[in-house]
């Protein structure tokens, strides 16, 4: 509004404001429009404590100065005009601002040596068409025709630059493909003039004009790179996509790099998204969002951080901290809950004191270089100048190396100097500003970047060469003046190209037109302008469009439906059908861009046979069934030693749920007297401290635990329960939790396979026998899941027993063996004997009968299967029994399952 309106009504800044809220108060009598009386109130309150700031300091609104800026360089040449050549050139042909427009009108009229200089000046219209345009404000030539108007200047005043009928440059455009283009976006007065047919006269002005209709935005993107790569087989050709979309010049931009292309965006990149600028950004999250996995390794891992340190060492060190800490659940919050969950990794089995120490030491480096830059709560409320001071101090320590110091490393490059630059400005500003909270400074830092942009080409960040020379990807704006040898209008799309025209929720059309604003609809003729200028700035001119962007069909530009159109009504006896122009083949280029040579070959059932000497020589009793399911996944854990990673901040689990529940159970027989029960408070103590010690060990973060804790204490009272009944009469002299086997499975020559297990308990009986326990957070197996193999861990732990195979225990027969099913729910535990189970299956006299028989069916299977593959020659074929699964599909993948398994059904199908 500042720039747009009749400057001649006031004389002072002062003025300014208040002049045009005078204006806008008028728009609406006060007996109408409640909302706008409202709006009008709350508009003057925010203007005068504006204009009240500007006038304390001193300073004027950037809008005000430059309007007085032009209006006094207007009256001073007015004055004393300069003897010297004045030149205003780069004029848009859509129109400009009043103000520009006087200091124009003094340029051309005023100074003896004065000239304005037009782009494209409409020399094809007819009389009446041309005289229509001030009423026609989406043509392209309107505004050209309202400036002239403004200058007091006629089409015949406007004279051609001197010397451009001599040279015909070598990318001249088709006679004709202006004409064209005027007829077709004329307005409604000049469309009487579509009823002559005259298809001779506009087929030659096709030449070299085409389109491009692809499937979606990616596509469109792969066909404009292959149509620019293609331009450059010609070694003296330009080219250049024009588009106001910036997501399809980046797309382009990467697409153009795969063709080895390296091409510079002349919009640049956000200021934001730049290396640096997201460094930024990423460290203001983490600290946030309390050091949570992914905002944490998204820190470390991003190139320009070192910590003071060898990349190459940090790298290391991120890693190590990686696997043990942040990938599954999420650890507390903090550095504090970092440490201790890595504690918790690193405790037990694990122990790695030197990995410890050096995780430990990264921490501790971590937090030296945040400084006070380690937490953001929600108060109390900090100067954002002090919380911008301590954010780029951390970031200067995080990004410094031993042989560079951080900040020659966060400002190194163009883009390193643009965001130099612009931080360096937001001190003065945030310090108006009054205190915020600390938990809003990483929105408050993304607005003080949105808007920035640095240049999107960054050679510094490991490209010695430059953007080539040849190519470029343009906004609107930047195409201007500019010819090529081919060029690409991309995304001409209804709302992309042109925007919709929407006159904002401030005021209507009849409202701005008595306030004195332009149409929304000028902003159309504006980019209609372009459209015409670009499209006739090459020979070659491509007009692309996408049928569909982020999901939604979308509407081609009006332009390309008035094109078509007119070009339809073209009949002629040579053209029954019109005309219609040339369809760019470069869609179909990028549809087989990335289709395979030949037909797909599927891949044969993977069998691997590695030598005997690879082959393990300990087998678990949790991996019999593996091996007896999946032989391959056996092989790609246990000879190739993969393994999946958890998830990076994955959501708890049954797995992580049931090392919980196996922690607490342990730690509460370890404090139980041995064969004594102790009363029911006393054991009640025994197992609150437990289950404590457990979730502390866990490091789990606050809100798992709140989740854990309940079903905790509600497996507390079912084990309770279940042990007074089984330590009544003094049946069990003492109980063992976690307890270690190992036994000589089978052995050939020198040779021997050893059979491990880990009991989750083992109770010595009063009788000499031996009672197993197996705890379990989801369902019990079946009977015909232990008798067949896949799930024979209870009955192969019995044969270890047997066999003395267990640290601590007897060799014994085991009298009973019992799943205990703890969910901490509704029902928090249930008791299911396996024995019954397996009595049921085999249909044997009795339960303990079933447990012994089936324990000696299941080590000779266990032994066959060493024999075979552990310490013979077969091979580790991909799933070779139909019926039957692995729990989990961990390996499925390397084995490729879906290209066999699926050819092998259509060959079954077919057979």
């Amino acid at each position: 509004a500042l720039e747009e309106r009749d400057l001649a009504l006031f004389d002072a800044p002062e003025m300014l404001a208040d002049g045009w809220l005078e204006r806008l108060a008028a728009l609406v009598p006060e007996s109408q429009a409640v909302h706008w009386q409202i709006t009008l109130v709350f508009l003057r309150a925010v203007v005068q404590e504006w204009q009240a700031w500007l006038t304390e300091r001193g300073l004027l609104d950037i809008g005000i100065r430059r309007v007085l800026a032009l209006r006094a360089q207007a009256a001073a040449w007015a004055a004393d005009p300069p003897p010297d050549p004045v030149i205003a050139a780069g004029i848009g042909i859509g129109g400009t601002i009043p103000a520009a427009t006087v200091l124009l009108r003094a340029i051309a009229r005023d100074l003896p040596r004065g000239a304005v200089v037009l782009h494209g000046v409409d020399t094809l219209s007819a009389e009446q068409v041309w005289d229509a345009l001030p009423d026609a404000p989406t043509h392209p030539f309107c505004g050209q025709r309202r400036l002239l108007g403004e200058l007091g200047a006629a089409r015949e005043d406007v004279r051609r630059w001197h010397g451009c009928e001599r040279h015909a440059p070598r990318n001249a455009v088709p006679e004709g493909r202006p004409a064209l283009l005027g007829m077709a976006l004329r307005p409604p007065a000049g469309i009487p003039a579509w009823q002559a047919r005259r298809p001779h006269q506009w087929e030659p002005a096709l030449a070299g004009l085409a389109r491009l209709e692809a499937a979606d935005a990616q596509a469109e993107a792969m066909a404009i790179a292959l149509l620019l790569r293609e331009a450059l087989e010609d070694p003296k050709a330009r080219a250049a996509l024009v588009t106001p979309d910036r997501d399809l010049a980046r797309r382009v931009s990467a697409e153009l790099a795969r063709h080895g292309v390296a091409c510079d965006d002349s919009a640049g990149e956000p200021l934001g998204e730049t290396g640096s600028g997201a460094f930024l950004r990423l460290i203001a999250r983490m600290v946030a969002e309390d050091f949570a996995p992914v905002p944490l390794l998204s820190v470390l891992k991003h190139p320009l951080c070192a910590g003071e340190m060898d990349r190459v060492e940090w790298i290391r060190l991120v890693r190590r901290l990686e696997r043990a800490a942040l990938r599954g659940p999420r650890p507390a919050a903090g550095l504090a809950g970092l440490r201790a969950a890595v504690a918790a990794a690193y405790a037990g089995r694990r122990q790695d004191p030197v990995a410890q120490a050096e995780i430990a030491a990264l921490l501790d480096r971590l937090e030296r270089c945040l400084g006070n830059f380690t937490a953001l709560p929600a108060s109390p409320a900090r100067p954002p100048a002090d919380l911008l001071a301590a954010h780029l101090a951390a970031a200067e320590a995080l990004a410094a190396t031993p042989d560079q110091p951080g900040p020659l490393r966060l400002y190194a490059g163009e883009e390193g100097e643009v965001l130099a630059s612009h931080l360096a400005r937001l001190p003065p500003a945030l310090a108006e500003l009054g205190p915020v909270a600390p938990n809003a400074w990483p929105t408050l830092l993304e607005a003080t970047l949105d808007g920035a942009a640095a240049p999107s080409f960054r050679g510094s960040r490991g490209r010695e060469s430059g953007p080539h020379p040849r190519v470029e990807i343009l906004g609107l704006l930047e195409a201007r003046l500019l010819t090529f040898d081919r060029v690409v209008l991309g995304a001409l799309d209804e709302s992309i190209w042109p925007l919709a025209t929407d006159p904002g929720p401030w005021m209507s059309r009849p409202m701005r037109r008595d306030f004195g604003l332009p149409e929304p609809e000028a902003r159309i003729g504006r980019v209609c302008a372009d459209f015409v200028l670009a499209s006739c700035a090459a020979p070659d001119a491509v007009l692309s469009r996408a049928a569909r962007r982020g999901g939604q069909p979308t509407v081609p530009a009006r332009w390309l439906t008035r094109i078509e159109t007119f070009l339809k009504g073209q009949a002629g006896a040579d053209h029954p059908d019109g005309l219609r122009l040339a369809t760019s083949p470069a869609a179909a280029w990028a549809a087989l861009l990335d289709q395979p040579a030949g037909p797909p070959t599927p891949c044969a059932r993977p069998a691997p046979k590695p030598p005997r000497a690879a082959r393990p020589r300990r087998l678990s009793v949790t991996s019999v069934a593996l091996l007896l399911a999946d032989p391959y996944a056996f092989y790609a854990r246990h000879v190739l030693g993969l393994s999946p990673l958890d998830p990076i901040d994955a959501e708890p689990d049954a797995a992580d749920y049931g090392m919980l529940v196996h922690a607490v159970l342990a730690g509460f027989l370890k404090r139980l007297p041995d064969g004594l029960w102790p009363g029911n408070d006393a054991a009640e103590m025994l197992y609150d401290a437990a289950a404590e010690t457990a979730l502390q060990d866990a490091g789990a973060r606050p809100g798992l635990v709140a989740f854990w804790r309940p079903r905790l204490a509600r497996i507390g009272g079912f084990v309770r329960e279940q042990e007074a009944a089984l330590r009544a009469g003094g049946r069990i002299l003492r109980s063992l939790p976690e307890v270690e086997g190992k036994v000589v499975l089978h052995a050939v020559g020198r040779e021997e396979v050893t059979l491990e297990a880990r009991a989750d308990r083992i109770d010595l009986l009063a009788d000499g026998r031996l009672a197993i326990l197996d705890y379990k957070t989801g369902a019990a197996p079946s009977g015909p899941q232990i008798g067949g193999g896949d799930a024979a861990q209870l009955p192969l732990e019995a044969a270890i027993a047997r066999r003395g195979g267990f640290a601590g225990v007897p060799e014994a027969e085991t009298a009973s063996a019992h799943y205990w099913r703890l969910t901490g729910g509704y029902v928090p535990g249930e008791v299911t004997d396996a024995g019954e189970k397996i009595r049921r299956h085999r249909k044997a006299p009795g339960a303990e009968q079933a447990l012994q028989e089936e324990a000696v069916i299941a080590w000779d299977a266990a032994r066959q299967l060493a024999a075979d593959y552990l310490l013979g020659e077969r091979r580790f074929t991909a799933r070779p029994h139909p019926g039957r699964a692995p729990k989990g599909s961990d390996y499925d993948h390397l084995a490729r399952l879906g290209e066999w398994a699926g050819a092998q059904e259509a060959a079954e199908d077919g057979a």
